[in-house]
């Protein structure tokens, strides 16, 4: 029966950060229906593992350790957690420009590029330029089967890059 229920809470659109994390950690191994979802989260020298959630703005990754990222579809729109790097950072674009703001604190605006892509034999990847006082990539890799395998953007002042793959 908890089963059950965790499942629907799990496909349902309403499914919060804190409602996800309870659920982990009630769990020794997660079931199998969070570990189809699990993807590792490196940013810096930090790295763990964190499980997607669809939710009615996006995706968000998420885990018990506080760690949350919320992904629109191009582009990485929230950071929370990361390890002692305690990251609040909220990301918008108006037009060409991206705007980074830590615990709602102006920090950066960059100037980014439409997103291009590039196609090869089983993949495609969509690529952005980005910058400011220096230029980045940031990108995304979608599989023949159009799932998101890989994201790696520029998400702080610093140009520290945090990456999600998905884990097999």
């Amino acid at each position: 029966m908890l089963f059950v229920f965790f499942i629907f809470l799990v496909e349902s659109c309403s499914v919060r950060s804190t409602q996800l994390s309870a659920l982990i950690n009630f769990f020794d191994e997660p079931p199998s229906i969070l570990s189809s979802n699990s993807w590792s989260v490196n940013y810096g020298e930090y790295s763990a593992v964190v499980f997607a959630v669809s939710m009615p703005n996006g995706i968000l990754f998420a885990n018990n350790r506080g760690d949350q990222i919320l992904f629109d579809g191009w582009v990485l729109r929230v950071i929370k957690g990361m390890g002692n790097s305690n990251l609040n950072i909220k990301i918008d674009n108006v037009d060409e420009i991206r705007t980074f703001k830590q615990n709602n604190r102006l920090v950066e605006l960059h100037n980014c590029e439409n997103w291009r892509q590039e196609k090869s034999f089983k993949v495609i990847r969509y690529y952005q330029r980005c910058g400011d006082k220096q230029e980045y990539v940031n990108r995304i890799l979608v599989l023949e089967d159009e799932s998101i395998s890989l994201i790696r953007q520029i998400i702080d002042e610093r140009y520290t890059a945090l990456t999600l793959t998905k884990l097999k």
